[in-house]
């Protein structure tokens, strides 16, 4: 005869929890359905508990909610039109100024509508590493209101770095407000007038503007709305883009332009921030991730969370105080808390919005949905770990006390409870499809997912004054029609004359001690340029030529050289030069 093994008395109260737990929700689907079976009610496990409501009172109703339908404002309604012209836009580099930058670069749903990437920003001291390091998305490299490339006091000519980290996209509608500190307001005012567009519910809309205005992350410095709308006006759609999904494909096949798809969800061609805005937030509000195991248990399954997803589904109610301010369903209660995370100086968060001291410090609560699948967490990306978030929430957050939370304490929690809290965050939280990148959480390939950050260089470069070699900047890539296109260069000695060669071929020949990376095939284009910066000064020079892609089918494919020779007397041999960069015209 065995013999059972004797469980302590807290390892038997939980599974006892569960077992109620089940059942009353089981009750209470068959109450829904107008069959008997009572639930919990207003007796359930005691009136409080669990935060805020806990057990009782509500009964498994209140505690387990599913994802309501999203909020669609009446001003802006869901149409297949708008939708698709939305994902077009949100996938599309040509809405920045260098097409490299996409919404989707730094919202995928791999990274469950955050950023795959995680770049250091030095933080408000400067440098890196240290404590108040923030790890955001790059973005552009800095360059002027015409487009030219500028140093950046911080990054100089390297690409630029978000002062947050990139929130999930996904759900975004169901928010108030949105952004880290919530200044894209439900109020949606049309950027080009004024006026209110949408009264209420459109955050959507208002996030929406401002990524393809910023410096930072798409952006020429004073870039207007006007020069975006112009420019889509004239572009191929998806130019950049391969692998398109089906629906993509089919929506720009034979020739179909952005006035065009304009049109069809509009009824006229004109392309307007409005408009632009509206289609973004309509296909964001196609995406609803409400297919993960938790949906599923809620609707009815009970076999869609393991058992031990189903006791960290409990210990997130519970000693985990997880449901305090992450309540089912959205699993965000759509406010802002501070966590004494790091100093007010540093970001004093929702206070910048509001002016209101007692905002000091606070930022918007995530949706916790496909939280296992992203990479960097918390505003200021300083865990990159599901473990890591719970450690710190294990001892009570953050140790920056001023204007903390009252709701931070440290947790009660087992090893195995917190092992089993993170199983449930991690998989019963992730649908599938947007794990697995199906419809309708389809993208393309972006073609900077191709193109390295620099372009594809090759050669060797020749030292100018000072040591400084002269640095090639070919990150644009040189798409057919594609009047943004540009190169440029950096670390050269400042003020002094300089010529761009551009050729067919490239080469490897050493002329007066300079190395020549091109052909100089008889063909070659010179292109004679004064560098910026402070006459004499070694690796203080810059330049950027704009060389706008003629829109001619018959170049695609292609391939062109180019390099940089700087006329430098305090050179070795008079003259410094870049490595080459290849230019591949499609």
């Amino acid at each position: 005869m065995s013999v059972s093994p004797i469980l302590p008395f807290e390892t038997i109260m939980r599974r006892l929890a569960v077992v109620v737990l089940s059942s009353a929700f089981f009750s209470c689907v068959l109450s829904a359905q107008g069959m008997p079976g009572g639930g919990m009610g207003g007796g359930g496990m005691g009136g409080g508990g669990m935060g805020g409501g806990g057990m009782g009172g509500g009964g498994m109703g209140g505690m387990f909610q599913p994802l309501p339908p999203m909020p669609v404002p009446a001003q802006n309604p869901i149409t297949p039109q708008k939708a698709i012209l939305g994902k077009l836009l949100f996938w599309e580099e040509q809405m920045s100024s260098n097409n490299r930058v996409a919404c989707g670069t730094c919202h995928a749903f791999g990274a469950g509508g955050g950023d795959l990437r995680r770049v250091v920003n030095p933080g408000p001291d400067g440098v890196t590493p240290s404590l108040d390091d923030i790890f955001g998305s790059p973005g552009v490299k800095r360059s002027d209101q015409n487009n030219d490339y500028i140093p950046d006091p911080t990054y100089g000519f390297q690409q630029q770095v978000t002062d947050r980290a990139s929130p999930t996209f996904l759900v975004g509608g169901y928010f108030t407000d949105l952004f880290w500190d919530g200044r894209a307001r439900s109020t949606f005012i049309d950027p080009a007038n004024g006026q209110v567009a949408i009264p209420a519910g459109g955050a959507l809309e208002s996030q929406s503007m401002g990524p393809p205005m910023s410096a930072t992350e798409m952006a020429h410095d004073l870039r207007t709305f006007a020069q975006l709308t112009g420019k889509l006006a004239t572009v191929k759609p998806m130019a950049l883009a391969t692998n398109l999904p089906a629906d993509m494909a089919a929506a720009i096949a034979g020739g179909v332009t952005y006035p065009d798809l304009f049109q069809a969800a509009f009824g006229t061609p004109a392309i307007t921030a409005r408009r632009i805005a509206f289609a973004i937030a309509t296909y964001e509000r196609t995406l609803v991730p409400d297919q993960t195991p938790y949906d599923a248990f809620v609707a009815g399954n009970p076999g869609a969370l393991t058992p031990q997803q189903m006791n960290g589904l409990m210990v997130f109610m519970g000693p985990g105080r997880c449901a305090i301010c992450h309540p089912t369903g959205l699993f965000s209660d759509d406010l802002y808390h501070n966590l004494g995370l790091r100093p007010i100086a540093e970001d004093n968060g929702r206070q910048a919005v509001t002016g209101n001291p007692a905002d000091a410090g606070r930022f918007k609560t995530p949706s916790l949905r496909n939280v296992g699948l992203r990479t960097s967490f918390m505003h200021n990306g300083q865990f990159q770990t599901l473990q890591e978030v719970f450690n710190f929430y294990f001892v009570g957050g953050g140790p920056f006390a001023f204007n903390k939370d009252p709701q931070m304490l440290p947790l009660s929690v087992s090893p195995q409870d917190a092992n089993d809290l993170i199983d449930f965050l991690a998989n019963a939280l992730t649908d599938p499809r947007v794990a697995a990148g199906l419809p309708p959480f389809t993208r393309p390939t972006l073609r900077s997912q191709l193109l390295g950050p620099n372009g594809t260089l090759s050669g060797v470069p020749t030292m100018g004054s000072g040591g400084r070699v002269p640095q090639m900047l070919a990150e644009v890539p040189a798409n057919i029609g594609n009047a943004d296109w540009k190169i440029g260069v950096h670390n050269a000695l400042g003020g002094s004359l300089a010529t761009l060669v551009i050729d067919l071929t490239a080469g490897t020949s050493v002329v007066n001690g300079v190395t020549i990376n091109v052909g100089l095939s008889g063909h070659e284009l010179l292109v004679p340029w004064t560098l910026n910066g402070a006459p004499g000064t070694p690796g203080d020079g810059y330049g950027t030529v704009r060389i706008g892609v003629p829109n001619l089918p018959g170049l695609a494919g292609l391939n062109l050289w180019g390099q940089w020779f700087i006329w430098d007397a305090g050179a070795p041999n008079g003259a410094a030069a870049t490595r080459a960069a290849r230019i591949d015209l499609f």
